[in-house]
């Protein structure tokens, strides 16, 4: 038993062992190459540098011997070879940039024969948003209490987005968002005498299911990150809807799902920075107006008499209204490349 073991840690030594020779064998390898390209040999590349590509260099140090590799089949008119390196290194590094004062104008005239730009981005966004209730209709059917007012209604939300290039100027975007909203309405109330009485508290919370579908365009002489103006039209479906009312009488937690139009659209306008700080991958913020097109009570649906009878109880009528919004997110963008020769 206790040879076994000590075979065991032997292997185990050979193998780290071995690893860590290989590695400083392919490290002296690609300081080879850098002394040959200086020296203008470059026919021993591929031989020196191939198997050390496959294991034994970081990413970094491959994208460095794949260029010595394509340098070398370009000098021995190897084009076809000199494609296939190349390729395999924008692989390896997408974004990778050659050097138009300093590089050889063959891998310089090579590289513009690749498509390197993203196929497509996607990413999540978390967000808040400012909500404003704009009564469309107002009814007013007792005296107990005035109109009233609207706190701030904050909300949440998260989603998912897929953005695809139209053009170097245009994207589209795909979402869907998870919303939350929350409305709280304070009436003042009056006596019987004619004092005042206890305000009369209205809340309703919502959660919604958001699918914007947008156009970006990216704004000129912008460089140090990437504006888009970014427009168009969002489709919602309410999930839930719960109703209390405070004050006068009480009412807690009224399921008015059946009660309000759980289909909707609004229309969005706004503008979206996107700042490239983790790699190839972007930090997204943007700024929305949402338009709500569409009411939100459905005055027709059935037992909205009973419904209407109920809140009568509690000193209170619903007013048909819209939830607009000014919205803030932020988010990460990846982008998806897939290199290839377009020649």
């Amino acid at each position: 038993m206790q040879g076994n073991k000590i075979i065991i840690v032997l292997l185990l030594f050979m193998t780290v062992s071995y690893h860590g020779f290989a590695q400083n064998n392919c490290v002296q390898n690609l300081r080879d190459a850098r002394n040959a390209y200086d020296e203008g040999k470059l026919q021993d590349m591929p031989n020196l540098l191939s198997k050390c590509i496959e294991n034994g260099f970081t990413d970094e140090e491959k994208v460095e011997a794949l260029r010595f590799i394509t340098l070398s089949y370009l000098f021995s008119e190897e084009q076809e070879k000199a494609e296939i390196a190349y390729l395999r290194l924008l692989k390896i590094n997408p974004e990778y940039q050659v050097n138009e004062e300093t590089d050889p104008t063959e891998l310089i005239i090579l590289s513009e024969n690749y498509d390197t730009d993203p196929k497509f981005f996607y990413g999540l966004k978390l967000g808040s948003s400012y909500n404003f209730i704009e009564i469309t209709e107002y009814y007013p059917m007792f005296d107990l209490a005035g109109r009233g007012t609207y706190e701030p209604p904050f909300g949440l939300g998260a989603g998912l987005f897929f953005q695809y290039p139209i053009n170097d100027d245009f994207t589209a975007n795909a979402e869907v968002h998870y919303n939350y909203r929350g409305s709280v309405l304070i009436r003042p109330t009056v006596t019987d005498e004619g004092g005042s009485g206890v305000p009369q508290t209205i809340t309703e919370n919502q959660q919604w299911l958001e699918v914007p579908l947008l156009i970006n365009y990216k704004i000129p002489f912008v460089n140090k990150f990437l504006l888009e103006v970014t427009a168009g039209p969002s489709i919602h479906y309410l999930l839930s809807s719960n109703l209390s009312v405070n004050g006068i009488e009480e009412i807690n937690n009224l399921d008015m799902i059946d009660f309000r139009n759980q289909f909707n659209a609004s229309g969005l306008v706004g503008l979206r920075g996107n700042f490239k700080q983790l790699g190839r991958n972007y930090i997204t913020v943007e700024a929305l107006f949402q338009f709500r097109f569409l009411e939100e009570v459905d005055f027709n649906s059935p037992g909205r008499a009973q419904l209407d009878y109920d809140l009568l109880q509690a000193a209170y009528a619903e007013n048909q209204y819209k939830g607009h919004a000014f919205i803030l997110r932020f988010g990460f963008r990846f982008p998806r490349f897939n290199p290839e020769l377009i020649k």
